[in-house]
């Protein structure tokens, strides 16, 4: 069974706006309020990531900043496919 359905809480993140009426200032706010949660989570699953795959370390700096092979510039590769 997965997670999830266990918790009732879906793993992808969401901004509901449906209960809010954009017109008040307040629900704005809070609609900033949420976009922005909604975004920092979306930042951290992404460097997580790329943490993972070895582009960046712990400090969201580059691992390297050599190219692949294939995409140096002397590479005999090409983006043509036709």
């Amino acid at each position: 069974m997965v997670a999830h359905l266990k918790t009732g809480v879906s793993p992808i993140p969401t901004a509901p706006v449906d209960d809010l009426d954009l017109d008040r200032d307040e629900d704005r706010e809070e609609w900033e309020r949420r976009v922005m949660a909604l975004a920092g989570v979306r930042i951290q699953a992404a460097r997580q990531r790329l943490e993972k795959l070895g582009i960046v370390d712990a400090h969201g700096n580059l691992v390297s900043r050599t190219l692949p092979a294939d995409m140096a510039s002397e590479s005999d590769t090409t983006l043509e496919t036709g």
